[in-house]
């Protein structure tokens, strides 16, 4: 006789395996790359105290910038420079009253640097799995502590349940509304994180985030091509429309989705479908740097050198046919060379 077997005990069991694979052993870190690449990006935007500028932005700094730099000096083997950028970031962005850290540093106030003491989702977690990923590469129980502090802070307090799915708040204060509404920004969701956060601080809650992650993106579809929007919100009754603050585009945020999935070997054909109908519009020609997702209006204007990129990735990706390694071009700002050794990075690490 067969019981019949609840969705949720599915779940649970699914939920029991993916936490014991992520608990096994730390996974090998990856080869050390040709470092080329990381030179011209060092020698651009980090300084020699290990401040990543943001050349696009009147050279501030935020903790996505700083955890990308991490991330590049793990996978190139570069432990002074890591260790330069980590020591700036701990002692320039972090929180007294947390393991989360303030997301901006602006040179233009010298008296008070880091005025807005409000954390970003994504250099949080940038910045724990540069961590992590260091602690696996060089045997560093230190790295790991500090990571796991910041996980841990990451659970408490980004993490917030709404209607029964676990969602990632953008930052810690100012994206839960009055009316019950939440924003959330779905490229904040950086899914090969998650896995790896399971090994060092173990939670149901990291199989929850990425599986409901996945359900959000499935439904958070606008426009003519079916494209994510940059920041999105979803209503107290669960309804979902791009957020009304920011321009509904898929744009400079949401194009680092795919690059996510991918880079987690969770881009099945039928979540990159969109997006490559998308870029398909274009052909051959670079494709605009962003599309309205409510009138359809696309950019006057490509996108950078870091944009094509991840197209190109994603298009790779798909024919199962490895594209040439990605390079920074001269003009490149911070932005886009930061997604060009982003997709450098996936196509090596995924193989694709």
């Amino acid at each position: 006789m067969r019981l019949p077997v609840s969705r949720f005990a599915v779940a649970v069991a699914v939920a029991a395996l993916w936490l014991a694979a992520a608990a096994v052993a730390a996974p090998a870190a990856p080869a050390v790359q040709d470092t080329e690449q990381w030179a011209v990006y060092r020698s651009r935007f980090v300084t020699d105290g290990g401040r990543v500028l943001d050349t696009g932005n009147k050279e501030v700094s935020h903790t996505e910038g700083q955890g990308w730099a991490m991330l590049f000096a793990e996978s190139f083997g570069d432990r002074a420079s890591f260790d330069r950028i980590w020591t700036w970031t701990r002692d320039s962005l972090q929180r007294h009253d947390s393991a989360l850290f303030a997301w901006r540093w602006d040179p233009s106030n010298p008296k008070d640097p880091v005025a807005d003491k409000n954390d970003a989702a994504d250099g949080d977690i940038l910045i724990a799995w540069a961590l992590t990923r260091a602690a696996w590469r060089w045997h560093d129980a230190h790295y790991r502590t500090a990571a796991r502090r910041i996980i841990l802070d990451i659970r408490r307090k980004l993490i917030h349940p709404i209607r029964g799915q676990l969602v990632l708040l953008p930052g810690e204060e100012g994206f839960t509304r009055k009316d019950g509404s939440t924003i959330v920004n779905p490229s904040y969701y950086i899914y090969p994180a998650f896995r790896d956060f399971a090994r060092i601080a173990p939670s149901y809650e990291w199989f929850r985030l990425r599986r409901d992650g996945l359900r959000l993106l499935a439904r958070a579809r606008f426009g003519e091509w079916d494209l994510t929007p940059d920041w999105l919100t979803i209503g107290k009754t669960g309804e979902l429309t791009p957020a009304s603050e920011f321009p509904a585009r898929f744009g400079f945020n949401a194009i680092r989705v795919p690059l996510y999935l991918m880079w987690a070997r969770l881009a099945t054909p039928k979540r990159l479908a969109a997006y490559l109908d998308f870029w398909s519009d274009f052909g051959n020609q670079p494709v605009p740097a962003w599309a309205n997702v409510d009138d359809n209006k696309v950019a006057p204007y490509a996108g950078p050198t870091g944009m094509q990129a991840i197209v190109q990735l994603a298009r790779s990706y798909r024919e199962r046919d490895p594209a040439p390694l990605p390079t920074i071009g001269e003009k490149d700002d911070y932005y886009s060379a930061s997604l060009t050794l982003l997709a450098r990075m996936v196509r090596l690490e995924t193989g694709r």
